[in-house]
């Protein structure tokens, strides 16, 4: 279920509320149980939504799921202000450094990455045309809100914040996510979920991502925000506990920078996790995850031992099997793989090299078989006949269509018009021209 949360202190969520509760059909019910200034009262229902009102404001709402029947995400309408012009905007809550506006240090709310990346494309379907559209970085509380959550806002002044055409876009878009859970599917152990290192405060790289691949961006630690935390961590401990917290609530294995920093880099793979760049989400996107390379977690987010055999190693042109109470062995069976020579008893291997061609750059595996190039004219792919020398002299015959290899036929090589000459006695040098002469 979707909980939304209303807060009577910001003009805009009010707005936003009235929208909502005008663009679709709700039903009206009482809660006696909570006080009506901490969601209580009056209470708005629809098939799979719930609406509540609360007197704080939203970064001062302690526990807010705690009012909701069963959620499974939570969305905050809620204004942006800043000097950005007309803009909706999305983002998650968290502090990477020290608390100066709600929730705890170096905490942060569970993000919903594939809530996040829902909401964006449904405003942009909804935004007037004079509003942009774009995502933030992790900034401001709450922190201890219980589910996924995320703020979405209108902005960025006064006019803005009482358009009703902006807070109704805003407000579909909130309904749009009614049905979208908060994270991508599974793959064999692991998410397409991203930590962003980096960039400005409306990070235009994840943002990119988010919009143009199949990826999910969870925090995002802006420039700002690495220094904060330096300053804030004690010690290099401190540090990368604050980092590691920021994966688990992404509920990421992936980060991806936006500036060269090899410091941090090297934090995060001492914890385990792995950078990427923007060319290899990009790759990857549309191509299913391979279950040896991703790291496996059980279902409250700690870290399991590997599904790969014990000992077995994989290496490109190398497969060898080390036992784990031994060296690796040697011999024939663990040899290096000769690469296939051209014959017919290797057609297999070379249909499996083009299967396997067409899997990696094509988003999957397809059977159809893609030649490799040859010189124009002369191969058995080329597009017009080719000559073939036979016993019975020279003949036309059509291109093969198929991939087996077959033996190559060459042309005897012409003399140089010299040899000829002497060969034939013209010059008068050699054994067989004097022979002529005389």
């Amino acid at each position: 279920m979707l909980a939304i949360v209303v807060s009577r202190a910001d003009a805009a969520s009010v707005h936003i509320g009235e929208r909502l509760l005008d663009v679709a059909e709700w039903t009206t019910h009482t809660d006696e149980g909570r006080p009506d200034g901490e969601g209580g009262g009056t209470v708005y229902r629809r098939e799979g939504v719930e609406l509540r009102e609360f007197d704080a404001t939203h970064i001062d709402i302690a526990a807010p799921a705690d009012a909701f029947e069963d959620p499974d995400l939570l969305v905050f309408a809620s204004k942006h202000a800043g000097k950005t012009g007309p803009l909706l905007t999305a983002h998650h809550t968290g502090n990477f450094g020290a608390a100066d506006y709600g929730g705890a240090a170096g905490r942060f709310a569970r993000a919903c990455p594939n809530a996040l990346r829902a909401v964006v494309e449904a405003m942009d379907e909804h935004a007037p045309e004079a509003y942009d559209v774009g995502i933030e970085c992790t900034h401001h509380g709450p922190t201890d809100v219980g589910i996924p959550s995320m703020f979405v806002e209108v902005g960025s002044a006064e006019p803005q914040w009482q358009d009703p055409e902006a807070a109704t876009a805003v407000a579909r878009a909130i309904l749009d996510v009614a049905d979208v859970a908060a994270d991508a599917p599974a793959e064999n152990g692991t998410r397409r979920h991203l930590l962003g290192l980096g960039g400005g405060h409306y990070a235009p790289r994840f943002e990119r991502v988010v919009r143009e691949t199949d990826w999910a961006v969870g925090h995002v630690a802006a420039d700002w925000g690495l220094e904060a935390l330096e300053a804030w961590a004690d010690d290099e401990t401190a540090y990368d506990a604050v980092i590691e917290r920021a994966f688990a609530a992404s509920a990421a294995d992936f980060a991806l920078l936006e500036d060269d920093r090899p410091d941090l880099v090297a934090t995060v793979e001492s914890l385990g996790y792995r950078v990427v760049d923007e060319t290899f989400v990009r790759v990857t996107t549309g191509v299913p995850r391979p279950g040896r390379d991703a790291r496996t977690r059980d279902s409250v987010g700690r870290r399991r031992p590997s599904l790969r055999r014990p000992g077995h190693r994989v290496r490109r042109g190398l497969e060898r099997r080390r036992p784990s109470d031994g060296p690796a062995r040697r011999g024939p069976r663990y040899r290096r793989r000769s690469r296939p020579r051209a014959g017919r008893g290797h057609s297999g291997r070379l249909r499996h090299r083009t299967e396997r061609y067409c899997r990696d750059h094509a988003g999957g595996l397809s059977r159809e078989r893609v030649p490799r190039p040859t010189p124009r004219g002369t191969g058995r792919h080329s597009s017009g006949p080719v000559r073939q020398r036979r016993s019975g002299g020279w003949s036309a015959r059509r291109p093969r269509d198929d991939l087996r290899p077959r033996a190559r036929t060459h042309r005897r090589r012409p003399r140089r018009p010299e040899v000829r000459e002497a060969r034939s006695g013209s010059v008068g040098g050699g054994r067989r021209g004097g022979d002529r002469a005389r």
